[in-house]
């Protein structure tokens, strides 16, 4: 009886033992599949956002907003000298689906701005006073663009408090004390927003100085497909062969819509800025 009795043990313990092992095998199987296959909750996209007071140029764009059925972000700087028309322009794309978002109320660029006067009066002179003239015209911005994309972690972090997501500005080439620096785009990883990822966040410049090609946006575009990020971009004025004069700072429209275009291939949907924001 004693003899069969530990015989028992040992059979269970052995069956105990190879259970054991067969769980952790299927843990292991279960756990693999998962990382190999792409996450059917994410969707990849574009985050395309327009800076300054270009308000009647960009509704001129509607119709390739609508043919594409893309939504956009537009940072309206110094709102206090929009006019009436303007305003009524930029109501007008609101409900087309489109955001307004705030670039400043004197387009200053924070640290120098800071390091001169003081926290409390950037806070003062180009937020507070962007924001209520602003409200004043029936827009509550929710996300903010930093006018020349210069910012520090403290005017962040008092930035943060009325706002959702900060963007910042990122380009493939630069010049860094006399040096000409260069990344791919699909390399630019701060350009792609993804799930639970921080409030602050940078777009690719495409105005035409960026001198990017449509193979640049198309390898970058590539990368938001395959993690199911957003790949956020920027420009400013709408340009044309017939309207680009070599002072003016803008995007070539007919690039836009190659971006478009590519984007639509993919499946990739548009995000403005704010639902971006809605991401973290």
């Amino acid at each position: 009886m004693r003899y069969i009795a530990k015989m028992n043990v040992i059979e269970c313990s052995f069956l105990t033992s190879a259970m054991q092992r067969a769980l952790l095998l299927l843990s292991l199987i279960f756990i693999i599949s998962n990382c190999s296959q792409p996450q059917k909750n994410k969707v990849g996209g574009i985050a395309i956002s327009f800076d300054d007071r270009f308000v009647k140029e960009w509704t001129a764009l509607r119709p390739i907003f609508q043919k594409y059925n893309a939504k956009f972000t537009f940072y309206i700087t110094q709102p206090d000298s929009l006019s009436q028309d303007e305003v009524q322009l930029l109501h007008k794309l609101r409900k087309d689906g489109h955001e307004v978002g705030c670039h400043g109320a004197m387009h200053v660029r924070s640290m120098n701005y800071i390091w001169e006067n003081s926290l409390q009066e950037y806070m003062e002179n180009e937020i507070f006073k962007a924001l209520r003239t602003m409200k004043k015209q029936g827009f509550v911005p929710k996300t903010f663009a930093h006018p020349g994309g210069s910012q520090t972690w403290y005017s962040d972090r008092e930035l943060l408090k009325y706002f959702g997501l900060l963007r910042d500005v990122s380009m493939k080439h630069r010049n860094i004390f006399g040096f000409e620096y260069t990344r791919q785009v699909e390399d630019i990883s701060e350009i792609y927003c993804q799930r639970n990822a921080s409030q602050k966040v940078n777009a690719l410049l495409i105005d035409t100085s960026a001198k990017l090609t449509i193979e640049d946006i198309k390898e970058g575009l590539q990368r938001a497909v395959k993690e199911g990020s957003v790949m956020m971009m920027f420009g400013h004025k709408p340009l044309t062969k017939t309207t680009h004069k070599p002072d003016e700072y803008g995007f070539d429209v007919a690039f836009l819509e190659q971006i478009l275009v590519e984007s639509a291939k993919l499946n990739l949907r548009t995000f403005t800025m704010q639902e971006c924001a809605s991401m973290q």
